[in-house]
């Protein structure tokens, strides 16, 4: 991986709503409105953060009927997916990421339910 592209993706990481969406989105694929009732931001909020996200080749998008689901990509850089997985494993302990899958597995029960 070029340098610079190292640093736009660790500069990606440089907010907390964006951690938040990136833990999230390691573990389950997203819309924009569940990404709202996990984190408590607006919908014009996550929607510029996954812009950025999206930008730095961290996060895509994939339309599912009238939704659209964010995901992790997959690189095929290795060094930029390793970078990725060490920061999502650096978060695991934090006390917002472990309140967040709470709400994360509240929300794929719905899914199932509906």
């Amino acid at each position: 991986m070029r340098i610079r592209k190292a640093r736009q993706v660790v500069k990606s990481f440089a907010d907390e709503t964006r951690i938040r969406i990136i833990s999230l989105l390691d573990k389950e694929p997203l819309n924009v409105t569940e990404l709202c009732k996990i984190i408590g931001a607006t919908q014009s909020s996550i929607s510029k953060h996954l812009a950025c996200l999206r930008l730095t080749g961290v996060v895509a998008d994939k339309r599912k009927g009238l939704n659209v689901y964010y995901r992790l990509v997959e690189s095929g850089n290795p060094d930029q997916r390793k970078l990725v997985n060490n920061i999502v494993k650096g978060l695991a302990a934090v006390e917002v990421t472990k309140s967040d899958e709470t709400k994360l597995a509240k929300i794929i029960n719905g899914r199932k339910k509906a």
